[in-house]
């Protein structure tokens, strides 16, 4: 069978309809196909335009059509020429009311007293003896709305503008209006049509299959014909992606870390040697919250911590030499780094050697732009042992960018960093083929006035990773907003 007898047998009756009505006009707009609903033409000039039988063009047209007042006095007339026949005699704004309303009394007076027809005479509003129109354009106007501007004269245009000027009687709307034109190919398929369209079945029922109609043939359908796309529920991309690297930290042997949201100063500044009188631990920086913790089981690295922070203790550190609050470790805060997790570890396990890891929801204050957010995840861990050294160190963060950026030894660099609670500490890059060289973790040896007061005298290694710029630059996202977003259409097309 050739292409334009197949094109014609999966034509559905009310496409027929359409591509016949176009062979006699060859220009229609969809209005004028009275055979079918205006709905039933658009559906049919859909697939036919989809089979590129017809061709659709798009006019945008302005409209003039009434408004609540207009659709009013389309009925009654224009208030001005109410007015009239209430003042035929003498009468006051009083009696005026019965029959208008303030705004239409107000715009009559000025309208008529400034065409000379009406005078104020000792309270009274009185006709002078003029010839006093019967109608006006606008009058005449409001009772051929709603049509196309462009059909309009010259005279009834300024119509428009004047009603334009007063409240509620006209308003202009924009209206697509749909023409449809037959193809070529159109014209084709349409002679093979015949009465192919005459009882084909294009719907299987039950009582088509009860009488035995269904032998009579089905219509022809095209396989290839684009279908709607259905929007099935899928897990966020971002949390796709935490998982992932989730996955691949476990698998390299790290055990995850868990902790509060609500943190006390002592785990999330004090312990990690952040000295008290900091800027960054104002409340610019970080969200306080109403209470205070329960230190009473960590005495002990308590007052470790505070000797750490006033001398030094056994750190080989002067420490800030400043007076330690205990009062103030207390505060609690939320979590303003994922860093107060390891704190909690390296108390919980002391000596034991591992490798842990955190996904801690970090909180500080911001600006929300597209670099910041007030929230976000933070990916961190550490390795306690005995032996571990810097470059140990630097072998595995050469392991974590192969593993979660995909990047090959010869795009990794490191360059020297500084962290409060890190020495030595180090910077790891990537260099990505768009954006160039760009910062992935930052890492060191937590120093000995963070291990020791925590009864750590093991070497630790400290690691963190900007997970929510890895994501980014994986997905080329320039907000980091779009971490977050409701954005239905990205969220359906990005790819899991």
């Amino acid at each position: 069978m050739d292409k334009l007898s197949k094109l014609a047998e999966q034509l559905q009756p009310k496409e027929v309809v359409v591509l016949k009505a176009l062979t006699k006009a060859k220009s229609l707009g969809v209005d004028a196909i009275t055979k079918l609903k205006p709905v039933e033409v658009t559906r049919a000039a859909m697939y036919l335009d989809n089979k590129k039988l017809v061709e659709k063009t798009k006019i945008k047209t302005k409209f003039i059509e009434l408004d609540t007042l207009g659709k009013k006095y389309v009925k009654s007339g224009l208030p001005e020429f109410k007015f009239l026949n209430s003042v035929k005699k003498p009468v006051s704004v009083a009696q005026l009311k019965k029959h208008l309303s303030d705004d239409e009394i107000k715009f009559s007076l000025g309208h008529w007293k400034r065409k000379g027809a009406i005078v104020f005479d000792r309270g009274l509003v009185k006709l002078v003896p003029v010839k006093t129109p019967k109608t006006s354009d606008e009058n005449e106007l409001i009772k051929k709305l709603p049509v196309s501007y462009d059909s309009l004269s010259a005279k009834e245009k300024e119509a428009v503008k004047i009603l334009g000027r007063r409240k509620a009687i006209i308003k202009v709307v924009e209206k697509a209006t749909v023409t449809l034109k037959i193809t070529k190919l159109g014209s084709d398929v349409v002679k093979k049509v015949g009465k192919v369209a005459k009882g084909r079945i294009g719907k299987l029922t039950k009582s088509i299959i009860k009488t035995g109609s269904w032998k009579k043939g089905f219509r022809r359908y095209d396989v290839e014909a684009p279908v709607p796309k259905i929007a099935m529920g899928r897990p966020h991309p971002y949390l796709t992606f935490l998982d992932e690297v989730k996955r691949e930290l476990v698998a390299m042997g790290f055990t995850e870390m868990n902790g509060p949201i609500v943190e006390s100063s002592f785990f999330c500044l004090d312990a990690l040697f952040m000295p008290q009188d900091h800027p960054a631990r104002g409340i610019h920086d970080q969200y306080c919250v109403k209470g205070e913790a329960d230190l009473s089981k960590y005495k002990q690295f308590l007052s470790g911590v505070k000797l750490a922070h006033e001398s030094g203790g056994d750190t080989g550190s002067t420490g800030w030499n400043i007076p330690f609050s205990t009062a103030k470790t207390k505060e609690l805060i939320l979590r303003s780094q994922g860093t107060a997790l390891s704190a909690r570890t390296l108390v919980a396990h002391g000596e034991k050697d591992g490798k842990y890891f955190s996904i801690a929801r970090t909180y500080r204050p911001d600006v929300l732009d597209k670099s910041h957010l007030t929230e976000f995840n933070q990916v961190e861990g550490i390795v306690i042992g005995k032996d571990v050294n810097f470059a140990q160190l630097l072998s595995l963060l050469r392991e974590f960018a192969k593993k979660l950026a995909g990047v090959k030894d010869e795009d990794i660099m490191f360059m020297p960093g500084y962290f409060p609670f890190t020495e030595p500490s180090v910077e790891c890059f990537i260099r990505h083929p768009k954006h160039g060289w760009i910062e992935l973790l930052g890492a060191g040896m937590f120093r000995p006035e963070v291990t020791v007061p925590l009864g750590v005298t093991k070497q630790v290694l400290a690691w963190g990773i900007g997970v929510d710029r890895l994501f980014m630059v994986r997905e080329g996202l320039k907000d980091i907003r779009q971490l977050f977003s409701d954005d239905l259409k990205w969220l359906r097309e990005v790819k899991l």
